[in-house]
This record gives C-alpha cells, sequence and structure tokens, in this order.
C-alpha cells in the first residue's frame, strides 16, 4: 500500500537525484504486477516481461531496480542471475508467508523448509541489499537464514492521511466502544480480543466491540462469539473502505495480533487520537510505547489485556493523552517525508557503490 503514497513523494524530489535512482522509482508498480502472475500462461507472460525488461534496461540503464513481494523477488532475481545485466536489485521484505505467521508467528525458531522458504533463499541471494519494514519482520528474516544482517536495513513505514474524519451516530453501538480493524485470519488474534470482551463485558455495562473485515475466519468467529454469549456485544461489520471512520467513533482501538509485519493499523489509530491496547510481540512493541500511547499487554494474557481496556474505557482523561501522543508521534516519525528521505538515502549509498 505504501509504494502508492510513495512514489509520488520520491518523484517531487527527482531534480535533486541521480537519473539512476530516479527511474528506479518508477519501476515499483511495473514490478508489482507481477505478483498478479497466476494462472497457466505464467510461464509465457514471464517470460515476454523478462524480454520487455531487458530491451528497457538496455535504454533506461537502471542504477537501481526495487521489488516489492515474494514474486516480484523471484522474477527480479531470475533477470539479474541469467541476463547478467548491471544494476543493483533492491527488495522490500512486508511480510513474510501467511501460513507460518497464522501457526507460529515471528518464531524464527521454526525453520519450516517448505517452497516458499527456498524461492525466498534463493532471491535473496541475488539481493545486493534489501529493507525490513520493522526490526521483528529483519530478525525473521535474519533467524531463517534468509537475510544476512548487515544487507537487510531497516526502514519504517511512513504514511500521511486525510486529518477530517466526522462523528457518525450510525458507527455508534455502545457506550462503550471497543474495535478491531483487520482481515479475519489466525494472526489476527480476534479470538483473544473476543475472550478479553467477555471478561470486561462482566465488569462494565453498555460495552461492545465492533470488527471491521472479512476474511475466512468470519463463521467460526461468529460462532465462537456465541458460544461466549457476547452476540449482543459484537458487531460484525466486515471488509469497510471506513475503517479509520470506525476507529474515530470508538473508544480505544484493540490490536491483539500474534505478530504483525508492521502494523499500519497502529498508525491509522494513530491518526484519529486513539489509544491502543496491543501484546507486547513483532513488531507492535517498535511502535506502542505501553502507557504513553496504549498498551502493551503480556503476550496472550487475557486477564491483563482486558484490565487494561479497562483501564482505558474508565479514564477518559488517560485513552485521551494516548491518543494525543500517538498523533505526535505519527507526525514527528511515522510520516511520508521521513520515509521517502530514508529510502532517497539508501538509493543513494547504493548507487555510489555502483559507479565506486
Amino acid at each position: 500500500m505504501y509504494e502508492r503514497h510513495q512514489i509520488g513523494c520520491l518523484n517531487r524530489h527527482y531534480l535533486q537525484r541521480t537519473i539512476g535512482v530516479l527511474v528506479a522509482t518508477t519501476f515499483f508498480h511495473l514490478c508489482s504486477q507481477i505478483s498478479k502472475f497466476k494462472n497457466k500462461r505464467w510461464i509465457l507472460r514471464t517470460k515476454a516481461f523478462l524480454k520487455k525488461l531487458k530491451k528497457l534496461q538496455k535504454v533506461q540503464n537502471f542504477d537501481i531496480i526495487h521489488s516489492h513481494l515474494i514474486h516480484a523477488d523471484f522474477l527480479m532475481a531470475m533477470f539479474k542471475k541469467f541476463v547478467k545485466e548491471d544494476f543493483k536489485l533492491v527488495s522490500t521484505k512486508h511480510g513474510f508467508q501467511e501460513w507460518y505467521n497464522n501457526k507460529y508467528g515471528f518464531d524464527a525458531g521454526v525453520k519450516k523448509n517448505n517452497f516458499y522458504l527456498r524461492v525466498a533463499k534463493f532471491a535473496e541471494k541475488q539481493m545486493d541489499a534489501s529493507i525490513a519494514i520493522s526490526k521483528g519482520l529483519r530478525d525473521l528474516y535474519v533467524g531463517l537464514k534468509i537475510s544476512k544482517q548487515k544487507r537487510i536495513h531497516l526502514i519504517h513505514y511512513g504514511l500521511d492521511f486525510p486529518e477530517k474524519i466526522e462523528l457518525d451516530a450510525s458507527k455508534r453501538f455502545w457506550k462503550n466502544q471497543l474495535v478491531l480493524v483487520g482481515r479475519l485470519t489466525a494472526f489476527k488474534g480476534h479470538r483473544y480480543a473476543l475472550e478479553a470482551l467477555k471478561l470486561v463485558s462482566e465488569k462494565l455495562d453498555d460495552v461492545g466491540l465492533v470488527i471491521v473485515g472479512s476474511g475466512q475466519l468470519e463463521d467460526e468467529l461468529k460462532n465462537y462469539t456465541e458460544e461466549l454469549g457476547l452476540k449482543n456485544h459484537v458487531n460484525f461489520i466486515g471488509y469497510s473502505p471506513d475503517a479509520r471512520s470506525f476507529m474515530f467513533n470508538s473508544d480505544v482501538v484493540l490490536v491483539p495480533s500474534v505478530s504483525e509485519g508492521f502494523g499500519v493499523v497502529v498508525l491509522e489509530s494513530f491518526s484519529v487520537k486513539k489509544a491502543i491496547v496491543a501484546f507486547d510481540v513483532p513488531s507492535l512493541n517498535e511502535h506502542i510505547e505501553s502507557g504513553a500511547n496504549g498498551y502493551l499487554s503480556e503476550a496472550f494474557d487475557i486477564a491483563s489485556y482486558s484490565e487494561n481496556i479497562l483501564s482505558l474505557l474508565n479514564h477518559v482523561d488517560k485513552r485521551t493523552r494516548m491518543g494525543e501522543e500517538g498523533h505526535r508521534r505519527l507526525l514527528d516519525y511515522y510520516c511520508l517525508d521521513r520515509i521517502t528521505q530514508d529510502t532517497l538515502a539508501f538509493y543513494e549509498n547504493l548507487a555510489e557503490s555502483k559507479s565506486a
């Protein structure tokens, strides 16, 4: 998602930069399209793409080609290995295999030598450098022996959000309202949020949870909600483009994920000045300072999680202060200008090493 925001900002700086770095930024979108090659014509389309790329490289002579996600990483690695063109190849690591994250989180001690891991290792061998969007993700790639510590650089996401969001009574269902935004998949931790809500509802009247998102666990989570006797305390909204509006019109944002490659939902919450309750797991513990812009509960401790929720619901001044601090952190650090400058510096260092 962030590439679309970043490209425009990068291009505004191009007159101050080398041509090689400029053309690398224009390559993001083309490279990302490879991820759509999923049918039986994949090989023919790939060959045609690589042929076109070789011709383009002959004309433009890119200094740097930057790929995103495993499909693009694999094809660009093939291009570099077999076409033998002279350029620096880099990759941004936005996440890891979802199946692995659902089962093991970011535990690098579990090395599943499957096809995904073999492809990731092959691609990384061709990279001159890589970017990880979080320390947690960097540690996972290093721990799984995909990347080497000295060749994978940390650049956190940065995003700019529209400021104006209106109060909307149609998005308010309880006096004390929690919200959870994310796909209905295992590593997002919805079951933990429901279990915590059960404890909270026993101590606080008129409380409920809005769940925004869709996914393969929808029926399972709805059934679990009924098992816990929470049918009147949970509203499954489904996918909505107005996720930030649901956050703005709620009191506290829950992020009970087992792990997150980054956790853009944290920045969305900061953008609407809402306090967050999360677990102390990668990479949420990089962005949330417990007691300052939210609470980090001991990993998967439901009692602690529910107590932190109650603390925020019962103290408006506390959650307001934390929301303001999160917003300040967003503007000071997690902004588009900072990630743009970090990425440009990364490109320029690579370009200088190419010409040295």
